[in-house]
C-alpha cells in the first residue's frame, strides 16, 4: 500500500490531450483541467440542480477544478490542446479539513492564476514527466503550492490567541483535537487526557454546548467524514467502516439510516452513478509533445522564462473542418451613415457607394431622417412633402441598402471630448420634436408605401433611441418613462399600417452600470412595453472618480457585450440584440481612430462579439459626420470609416477583409479566424492586438501617436503561427496575403510627415489613396496526399493579415 507521503498516492496521472471534438468525460478523481492552446467550452450538470446545464469558457492558461463523478462535455473551440491532472480524492480528504472540501463547489474556476501559481503548476508538470521518481520532491513541494490556490480556504475573521476568552480557547483546542484525530477510535477518558481535562468535565462540556454526549458527537462527525469519502471515492462500505472505527459495514449502514435516514449506497450514487465513469481517450494523449518538448528545454528556475515558453507554445495549430459553424452575418448587418442631412454632401454619398459595394452591409442606418421632410399649407390644410427623403431612400435601396430608420431625438453632435460636445445642427425642443414625429410618420409610413410597396416597406426597421448618457449626466429633460410613453405611441402608429414591421430600440449604454439596466428593464416589463429588438451603445470609456478615461483592459468591450447580451437575455428571453454603435474611443478627437490600433481592435472585436448579438453597426461611415470648425486637417481623429474628403482609413479595410471570409468557421481564437467555402478554398483572417497603455488611455488626443506612437502601446512581440488545414484536396494553392499595419494601409505616419496639408490635388488624393492599401504578397503550397495544408505567418505587433488560399491546379 502506497504511503499518504508518495507522489503515485497523490497525483493518480498527469499527461496533455488535444481534444478535436466534442467529448464527454466522468472521472473518478479530483481533476485540473488547463487548456495551453484554444478556448476550450465545458458544459456540465450540478448534482443539486440536475436539470440545469450550466456553461463555463475556458481560455489558455485558466484552471478548472472538478470533483469526482462530475459529468462533463468538453466543446473545443477549434482544436484544444489541455494539461488534464488527476488527483486522488483520499489524498485530498486527508489533507484538508472537513469544512475546507465540504464548502467546495461542485466545479470551481480558479481563472487565471497569478505566475507564481502558474508557474508551480507548469513546473511540477514538467518534472512529472521528465523523472517523477527523481524530482519526486521537488513536485510534491509545487503540488501544495497549487492546491493552496485550487482549494481557498474559508474567509474568516482573524482573532489573535490573547484575545480569545478562556472558554473559546478551549472550545477550539476541544474541536481541532476531535478533527485531527477524526479516522482514530475514541474513548472519553483517553480524549480527555489528551486534552488535559477530567472525564466529567468533557462529558458535561460536550451535553451543554451540544445537547449530546460525547459519544454521539463523536459519532455524528465521524458520520459527517464518512459521507465526504463516500462522496469523492470509491472505498467499499467496509473499508470506510474500518477507516473510522465503526464496528463493521452493518453499523455505518444502521447509523447513517438512523442519523439521515438514507443508506450508504443511496448517499453515494447522488453523486457517483454506477457505470457512469468515462476516462479520456488514449488516441487523445500526446506524450511526446512539442509543447512539453519545449517547456521542458527551458530554464525552469525562472518564472519569466516559463511563461514566454508559453509564448512560443501557441505557435502550432491543426486545423480541422470535421468540426465547424457557420460564419454570422452580424458583423455587417448594419452601417451607421450619419444623419440624413449631411447626404446634401456629393462626398458622403459617394463614400456611401464605396463601402456598400466593397462591404454589402444589410442595414443602413440613417439619424433624424424626418427631419427632411418639408411642410406646405395648401387650403388652411398642412401637407408634407418626401422629396428629399425620397432621394436618400432611393439611393440605398439602389445599393441593396434596406433603410433602418432612426425615429429618436437624437442630436448631431460631435462628442470633443467626455462632457465637451459640441451641437452641430440647433434643436428644437425634445416633446415638441416627438410630437412633430407622431404628426408627420403616418403620412410619411403611406407615402413609402405607395413608392415603394408594402412588402419593401415592411422589411425596413424602425428604432426609437434614448439618450442615457444625457439622463446620467442629469442633461436631458425627457426622463425614461416619458421616452417609453412616446415610444409606445411611434410604435402603435407602425404597426397600425405596417403590423410585420420591426420596431425597438432604447441604445443601453455600455458605459452605465448594469445596476442602472436593470432599473430600465423593470420598468419595460411593469409597463408591457414591447420591443422587436434592443439597441446597445458600445465603447472603451470608463469612470474612475468622476474621470472617464479609455479602458487598459483589452477585454473590457467583449467583457461588457457578453454580459450585456446574457441580461438582457434574462429580462427578454429570445429578444434581438443590436449593438447599434460601437468603437474604442469615444471621442472623435483622438488619432487611435485614425491609425492601425483601430483596425486591431475592430478585427478582434468583430471576432469575439459577432456571435453574441443579432447585429452590430461601427460608430460611423464617415469623418464628415464630426466634421467641425476645428477639422482643417485631413486626419483629426474622427471615427469614422474614410477620412473626410474619403480616403479609406484602417479600419474600412477590417470590413473588406470580413468580406471576404468563407460561410464556415473551421478555427477561432483569440489570433485567427479561419474559415472555408469548400475543400478547395480557405480564407484565414490574424490579428496581433496590441492593447494601449496607461499613458495613453487618459491622454486626450494621444498626439504622440504622430511622432512616437511605440510609447502608448503595452510591449509585445512578434507572433509566429504554423497553421495546419486537414483535408485539403491534394494539389497547388496560390496564397494571396493581404497586411495591414503601421506602414501598410495606414496613412497617419505619411500624413504626419506633411501635416500642414489641408487639401489634396486630384493627383495627390490618388496617390495617398494608393498609400491607404495593405500590402499584397503572393505564393504557392503544394498539398500532398496526406491532404496537409501546412502554412507560417508572421504577425507583427499591431497588424492584421488577410491569407485567400485558393486551389489552381492538381
Amino acid at each position: 500500500m502506497l504511503s499518504n507521503n508518495h507522489i503515485d498516492y497523490m497525483i493518480t496521472d498527469l499527461a496533455l490531450y488535444r481534444f478535436y471534438t466534442d467529448t464527454s468525460l466522468c472521472l473518478p478523481d479530483f481533476c485540473v483541467l488547463c487548456p495551453l492552446e484554444n478556448n476550450l467550452e465545458i458544459r456540465y450538470i450540478d448534482f443539486h440542480h440536475s436539470e440545469n446545464t450550466q456553461c463555463i469558457q475556458l481560455h489558455p492558461h485558466d484552471f478548472f477544478v472538478f470533483q469526482t463523478g462530475v459529468s462533463l462535455q468538453l466543446i473545443p473551440e477549434d482544436v484544444s490542446v489541455c494539461l488534464l491532472v488527476r488527483l486522488n480524492p483520499a489524498f485530498l480528504l486527508n489533507l484538508f479539513s472537513l469544512d475546507r472540501l465540504s464548502s467546495l463547489p461542485v466545479v470551481h474556476l480558479a481563472s487565471r492564476f497569478s505566475s507564481g501559481a502558474l508557474y508551480s503548476f507548469l513546473k511540477l508538470s514538467h518534472l512529472y514527466i521528465t523523472d517523477k521518481k527523481e524530482f519526486e520532491f521537488q513536485i510534491i513541494s509545487n503540488l501544495y503550492i497549487v492546491l493552496d490556490s485550487l482549494f481557498p480556504s474559508l474567509s474568516s475573521t482573524s482573532i489573535s490567541d490573547k484575545n480569545l476568552r478562556h472558554s473559546e480557547k478551549r472550545k477550539t483546542a476541544i474541536l481541532t483535537y476531535i478533527d485531527a484525530h477524526i479516522q482514530e477510535s475514541f474513548k472519553l477518558n483517553e480524549t480527555a487526557q489528551a486534552l488535559e481535562l477530567t472525564p466529567q468535565y468533557l462529558a458535561s462540556w460536550f451535553q451543554k454546548n451540544f445537547d449530546c454526549t460525547f459519544s454521539t458527537y463523536i459519532q455524528r462527525k465521524k458520520l459527517e467524514s464518512t459521507k465526504l469519502w463516500l462522496r469523492y471515492t470509491a472505498l467499499s462500505d467496509s473499508v470506510l467502516a474500518e477507516l473510522f472505527h465503526f464496528k463493521n459495514a452493518d453499523a455505518l449502514y444502521q447509523v447513517m439510516l438512523e442519523l439521515d435516514g438514507i443508506s450508504p449506497t443511496q448517499y453515494r450514487e447522488q453523486f457517483q452513478q454506477p457505470g457512469s465513469i468515462l476516462l479520456p481517450d488514449e488516441r487523445n494523449k500526446l506524450p511526446l509533445s512539442p509543447y512539453y518538448d519545449a517547456l521542458l528545454s527551458a530554464d525552469m528556475h525562472q518564472e519569466s522564462t516559463v511563461l514566454a515558453v508559453l509564448k512560443q507554445e501557441d505557435t502550432i495549430f491543426r486545423i480541422s473542418p470535421k468540426s465547424s459553424k457557420n460564419m454570422p452575418d452580424s458583423w455587417r448587418y448594419l452601417l451607421n451613415m450619419g444623419y440624413a442631412y449631411q447626404f446634401n454632401d456629393n462626398r458622403m454619398q459617394a463614400q456611401l457607394k464605396d463601402i456598400q459595394q466593397t462591404v454589402h452591409f444589410r442595414y443602413g442606418r440613417i439619424c433624424r431622417l424626418l427631419d427632411r421632410t418639408t411642410v406646405h399649407i395648401i387650403n388652411h390644410a398642412t401637407r408634407y412633402g418626401f422629396e428629399q427623403i425620397f432621394q436618400l431612400l432611393d439611393e440605398m435601396l439602389r445599393l441593396d441598402l434596406t433603410p433602418f430608420i432612426e425615429l429618436g431625438y437624437k442630436h448631431a453632435k460631435v462628442h470633443l471630448q467626455f462632457r465637451e460636445t459640441q451641437i452641430l445642427t440647433m434643436d428644437e425642443e425634445v416633446f415638441s420634436y416627438y410630437d412633430k414625429i407622431i404628426q408627420i410618420l403616418p403620412d410619411f409610413l403611406r407615402a413609402c408605401c405607395n413608392r415603394y410597396g408594402i412588402e419593401t416597406v415592411t422589411s425596413w426597421k424602425f428604432s426609437v433611441y434614448y439618450d442615457f448618457i444625457e439622463e446620467h449626466e442629469h442633461l436631458s429633460t425627457l426622463t425614461f418613462r416619458q421616452y417609453l410613453d412616446y415610444y409606445q405611441k411611434i410604435r402603435f402608429m407602425i404597426k397600425d399600417i405596417l403590423p410585420e414591421t420591426k420596431v425597438g430600440g432604447a441604445d443601453f449604454n455600455i458605459f452605465l452600470s448594469f445596476d442602472f439596466w436593470e432599473d430600465k428593464f423593470r420598468l419595460i416589463n411593469a409597463l408591457q412595453v414591447r420591443m422587436d429588438f434592443i439597441g446597445i451603445n458600445a465603447y472603451g470609456g470608463v469612470m474612475t472618480d468622476s474621470h472617464v478615461h479609455l479602458a487598459t483592459d483589452s477585454d473590457y468591450m467583449p467583457d461588457k457585450i457578453r454580459k450585456s447580451a446574457k441580461l438582457i437575455d434574462h429580462y427578454f428571453p429570445a429578444l434581438p440584440v443590436l449593438i447599434t454603435e460601437f468603437t474604442f474611443c469615444y471621442t472623435s478627437r483622438n488619432y487611435l481612430n485614425d491609425m492601425v490600433f483601430s483596425s486591431c481592435f475592430l478585427a478582434s472585436f468583430l471576432s469575439e462579439t459577432m456571435q453574441l448579438v443579432k447585429g452590430m453597426g461601427f460608430f460611423t461611415m464617415s469623418d464628415l459626420s464630426v466634421y467641425y470648425a476645428d477639422s482643417g486637417n485631413l486626419f483629426f481623429g474622427g471615427n469614422g470609416l474614410f477620412n473626410y474628403i474619403g480616403l479609406p482609413k484602417p479600419v474600412y479595410h477590417v470590413y473588406s477583409f470580413f468580406r471576404e471570409l468563407g460561410t464556415r468557421i473551421i478555427g477561432h481564437t483569440s489570433d485567427y479566424l479561419i474559415t472555408t467555402d469548400s475543400n478547395y478554398r480557405f480564407q484565414a483572417l490574424f490579428t496581433n492586438y496590441v492593447h494601449i497603455n496607461e499613458q495613453a488611455a487618459y491622454s486626450k488626443h494621444n498626439e504622440k501617436l504622430l511622432d512616437t506612437p511605440e510609447q502608448l502601446f503595452e510591449s509585445s512581440n512578434t507572433k509566429p503561427l504554423h497553421i495546419q488545414i486537414e483535408q485539403a484536396i491534394p494539389g497547388t494553392y496560390l496564397l494571396k496575403t493581404y497586411t495591414l499595419n503601421a506602414f501598410h494601409g495606414n496613412l497617419l505616419p505619411y500624413w504626419a510627415k506633411c501635416r500642414s496639408l489641408t487639401h489634396l490635388s486630384e493627383q495627390d488624393f490618388q496617390t495617398f489613396k494608393q498609400l491607404a492599401q495593405p500590402a499584397i504578397n503572393l505564393h504557392t503550397k503544394t498539398v500532398t496526399d496526406d491532404g496537409i495544408l501546412d502554412f507560417s505567418v508572421h504577425l507583427e505587433p499591431s497588424e492584421v493579415k488577410l491569407v485567400l488560399i485558393d486551389y489552381i491546379e492538381n
